[in-house]
């Protein structure tokens, strides 16, 4: 069983291509809130996570869900993938404390490079269309390679962790979480045409258009940016961080057809 999380599709599609081709039932995570988190392993089946790093570490709201789900049959092979534009500080040893908290041992976990998505700082842009497309075709031999350890039951952890990791997972992500995950400064110019793209595509429906106006952002935000990255009008920002600035989603036609 794959749990994921994806805002601009980089993590679903490894989590697809994981599903694929080991057989795993994939499961959203946005969609798995509303209901009872209550599961149940086969014997000998797999426990998988996918997600994109945050501020070098785990997403909160992942660390969130793996605190309140309930998973019986017993956990034997628990991993995850951390998709990021470049490094991971700490996240392997965030998401085996997470796990240590939940009674589990985590086994394995690897990083994929992908291209970068998050724009929100001074110095973050999209990648150019060369280095998007370099990153995409490194990462297809890259999951391949994950996939064959996950069958083989492989422990270990390739999760390019990067320069001054302590520092980064430490200090920069608890202020990552705390000042920077807000919906707060979300606004759109005047070339928002209220067609509600930004709504269809908030995985965690954060977003509404109320009597044919511009759109509005509620509490519920996990910072995961498809809203900006969406918009056909490039008209959504956040603060002045995102002007000027690209957009980037995985392209369509490379996810798998059966989803």
């Amino acid at each position: 069983m794959i749990f994921y999380f994806s805002g601009v599709g980089n993590s679903r599609w490894v989590a697809q291509q994981l599903s694929q081709q080991l057989g795993d039932q994939l499961r959203f995570i946005p969609d798995e809130i509303s209901t009872p988190m209550s599961y149940e392993l086969r014997d000998g089946e797999c426990l998988g996570f996918v997600f994109p790093c945050y501020g070098w570490g785990v997403p909160v709201f992942v660390e969130r869900f793996i605190e309140q789900m309930q998973v019986s049959g017993g956990v034997k092979y628990l991993y995850f993938v951390t998709t990021c534009g470049d490094d991971t500080g700490m996240t392997a040893e965030i998401f085996c404390a997470d796990a240590v908290r939940k009674g589990w041992e985590c086994k394995a976990g690897w990083a994929v490079v992908m291209p970068e998505s998050y724009i929100c700082l001074p110095g973050f842009d999209v990648d150019n269309k060369e280095k998007e497309n370099e990153k995409i075709m490194s990462a297809r031999d890259r999951v391949n390679r994950i996939i064959d350890d996950i069958t083989d039951r492989r422990c270990g952890f390739d999760t390019i962790p990067g320069p001054m990791k302590w520092a980064k997972s430490h200090i920069v992500r608890p202020f990552f979480n705390r000042f920077l995950i807000t919906p707060k400064h979300f606004k759109t110019t005047v070339a928002c045409t209220s067609c509600g793209a930004c709504v269809r595509a908030c995985p965690y429906s954060n977003i509404s258009i109320l009597s044919a106006q511009r759109p509005v952002w509620g509490d519920v935000c996990v910072q995961c940016m498809r809203c900006y990255h969406t918009c056909p009008q490039h008209a959504i920002e956040w603060g002045r961080f995102t002007r000027g600035k690209g957009q980037y989603l995985f392209p369509q036609h490379l996810f798998p057809k059966k989803q």
